[in-house]
């Protein structure tokens, strides 16, 4: 077999693979981009999760960075059909940026076996349109008062170093190293408020 052809076979395993991995990401599953639903001015929201019974993760949620409000909400998607799965949503309330509307859908996440920690997609990629696409992959981690929430990113992908085909002399490595420390990209939750712990540092 020529080493194109080897390559080729290769390529064509490890795509098949990443293809069977994402169909059993329930997350994979759902809409590759955002849409933009009705009753999600602030008010509205508020009324809404008032009447009902929330998950730790359910409320109405701030960035620290930008100031952008969202709210996660447990719902049952209608693609996917079964029990409770135990999925939520996330969806922008008041963005810092104008081309985004009230009631984008942000989002997804889905529990995990550890606690407090939950698998996400994000849509990163803001159009002229107001639509969001391109989801990224993250954890998001709940602090145990449940006022804090932290989003890490994370890539999920098959990497294959072509480098190992060539001989010693020609190789050449270049690395990133990007020192600054993991879970300080987040949320506070604005409502309903924690009772337990202050969201703002108090200082003597």
């Amino acid at each position: 077999m020529s080493l194109k052809r080897y390559i080729f076979s290769v390529l064509l395993s490890l795509t098949f693979v990443s293809q069977v991995i994402a169909q059993n990401n329930i997350l994979d599953q759902l809409p590759n981009q955002s849409s933009v639903l009705k009753g999600y001015e602030y008010t509205d929201v508020i009324t809404r999760l008032s009447q009902a019974p929330l998950h730790d993760i359910e409320g109405i949620w701030q960035f620290v960075d930008n100031a952008t409000t969202i709210v996660i909400e447990q719902f049952n998607p209608d693609e996917i059909a079964g029990e409770q799965l135990h999925l939520y949503r996330i969806v922008i309330i008041d963005s810092n940026r104008l081309s985004i509307e009230p009631g984008t859908i942000m989002g997804y996440a889905s529990v995990t076996t550890k606690e407090n920690c939950f698998d996400a997609r994000i849509f990163s990629d803001g159009k002229l349109n107001g639509i969001l696409s391109i989801p990224k992959t993250l954890t998001l981690n709940l602090s145990s008062d449940a006022s804090r929430l932290t989003f890490n990113e994370y890539k999920k992908e098959i990497k294959i170093n072509l480098w190992r085909l060539i001989p010693y002399i020609y190789r050449v490595g270049v690395s990133f190293n990007d020192t600054r420390p993991k879970g300080l990209d987040g949320c506070i939750k604005i409502y309903p408020k924690s009772t337990s712990a202050p969201i703002s540092p108090r200082y003597l």
